[in-house]
């Protein structure tokens, strides 16, 4: 497992390498003006800084290499499926059915399905949250969003 690590590390941190060059030729810009290039560069720094942690932790003494391992067990892997299946289906009906009430069923199917609350608490945060995000991004950031089958009802 570890010689796969040093390899597959060294892989994707010459892929970071690569990326952050390609972004740095689109021009960066500044962080209160990005360019076109700015989150690529930073998206590759930020999978060649990975990539060397994980090749430097090859290097770690086996026993803390297992403990390390051992996170993924007793994973609830239902659940993450679940979760999965959930998010596949809410990128698929997002133009639909727009984004308030897309993102209304994706929140109370988490809040009620994954996570089992009462069905008035997972309505009423479902429904905060849906409204929250939609006055930060929709309002106050101008973001357009889809409006789906609500904009065939409100015309």
């Amino acid at each position: 497992m570890r010689y796969i690590d040093k390899w597959t590390s060294l892989f994707w941190a010459g892929v970071g390498i690569y990326v952050s060059y390609e972004g740095y030729n689109l021009k960066l810009g500044t962080l209160g003006s990005p360019g076109c290039g700015f989150f690529i560069f930073w998206a590759g720094i930020i999978l060649t800084g990975l990539s060397l942690v994980l090749f430097f932790q090859t290097y770690l003494p086996s026993s803390k290499m297992a403990r390390q391992q051992s996170m993924w067990k007793g994973l609830r892997w239902v659940k993450v499926i679940k979760m999965m299946t959930a998010l596949l289906l809410y990128t698929l009906i997002f133009k639909w059915l727009g984004f308030i009430i897309s993102t209304f069923l994706l929140l109370l199917y988490l809040f009620k399905g994954l996570e089992p609350q009462r069905w008035t608490i997972a309505f009423m945060i479902a429904a905060i949250t849906t409204a929250v995000c939609y006055l930060v991004f929709g309002l106050l950031l101008e973001l357009q969003f889809p409006f789906g089958v609500l904009q065939k009802i409100i015309g």
